[in-house]
């Protein structure tokens, strides 16, 4: 499932039409990546993309963003709803996105790198309801689990997490329920279900549900949301990458000292933030996300050998077609 652009989340339906709105408002003809004429030692123009909705998930952006912390020339855009995840910025329209490492590495393409974290934690979770006789992943054997679809994260989060408990999908019954996950697990339609600790799980206790989160343990070998840009974008500026992973880190530090920043910082992109219910989940949502984001030294996480090990466990659990080894996916180079 790709990071956020497959999600429902706060006031998603109401919030479609406001897609449209805001990439207009951002700069969506940034020269193709390794176009500008400029030497590597001076920041260019770039579009960083949101493969989502408003939402306030993307505060880091929004803060960093509304700072200036970025750089001059850097601009927001959010993905169209049927949108590739890497397309614009494999074609140059965009020169940044924030998507899954693990998304990265499956990616038909060897041209991606990742150079900052966007989230520290991984955030698949497995909700069960809090009386189910589900306590672990390995209790998960004959049972019903829905998830979106047999893709992203949500699916690579529920393989590694099967692969460590020593069960296989074929061991599962495995229930497409695209974006009805509360809706199947409260009719009991499914015995759990796959979302994330930050959202899917929050809406469901604000809702009134109350659910036991299970730990997939992947956050040993898969990475999540990150910041990704092209080798060649990279490599031809690099100053500009590092400016932006710098507002990033000091939108993170922000956030994670005070939560209602990334609210304030949304509430200028989603009117409907002005509704005390919507509000209400909006913080939930916030609060839980500013749990997961990067602390000060994380950046230096992006090793060789962790994203070696990242690529081995999608391997591992019957992912194919990936083109990359982990080599060179990976580069603290740019980290602050």
């Amino acid at each position: 499932m790709h990071f956020f652009k497959r999600r429902r989340t706060v006031a998603a339906s109401a919030l479609v039409a406001l897609a449209g709105s805001v990439v207009a408002c951002s700069s969506n003809d940034a020269a193709p990546a390794g176009s500008p004429a400029t030497s590597s030692g001076e920041q260019v123009a770039a579009t960083i993309g949101l493969t989502y909705i408003p939402n306030v998930q993307f505060a880091p952006a929004y803060v960093a963003d509304a700072d200036g912390a970025l750089g001059d020339g850097v601009s927001l855009r959010h993905h169209g709803q049927n949108e590739g995840l890497f397309t614009a910025l494999l074609s140059g329209r965009e020169q940044f996105v924030i998507a899954g490492a693990d998304e990265a590495a499956t990616a038909a393409s060897d041209e991606l790198l990742v150079v900052s974290p966007y989230y520290e934690t991984f955030p698949v979770t497995v909700s069960v309801k809090a009386d189910s006789d589900i306590h672990s992943m390995a209790d998960l054997k004959g049972k019903k689990v829905g998830i979106a679809g047999h893709y992203g994260e949500g699916w690579y989060g529920l393989l590694v997490g099967l692969h460590n408990a020593g069960l296989t999908p074929e061991d599962i019954d495995v229930q497409e329920v695209g974006y009805t996950q509360q809706a199947a697990l409260a009719g009991d339609k499914v015995d759990a279900v796959v979302g994330f600790i930050n959202n899917d799980a929050v809406q469901m206790e604000l809702r009134g549900m109350n659910v036991h989160n299970l730990d997939v343990n992947a956050d040993d070998s898969l990475r999540s949301a990150s910041v990704i840009t092209t080798k060649k974008f990279a490599s031809e500026h690099p100053e500009t990458v590092k400016q932006v992973v710098a507002g990033f880190y000091s939108a993170y530090a922000k956030l994670k000292a005070d939560p209602s920043v990334g609210v304030e910082a949304a509430q200028k992109l989603i009117p409907e933030l002005s509704e005390p219910e919507q509000l209400k989940a909006a913080e939930a949502t916030m609060d839980a996300t500013a749990k997961l984001l990067p602390g000060p030294d994380t950046c230096g996480e992006l090793t060789e050998e962790s994203a070696r090990k990242m690529v081995e466990a999608l391997k591992d659990v019957g992912i194919e077609g990936i083109q990359v080894d982990g080599s060179d996916l990976y580069s603290t180079q740019y980290c602050p």
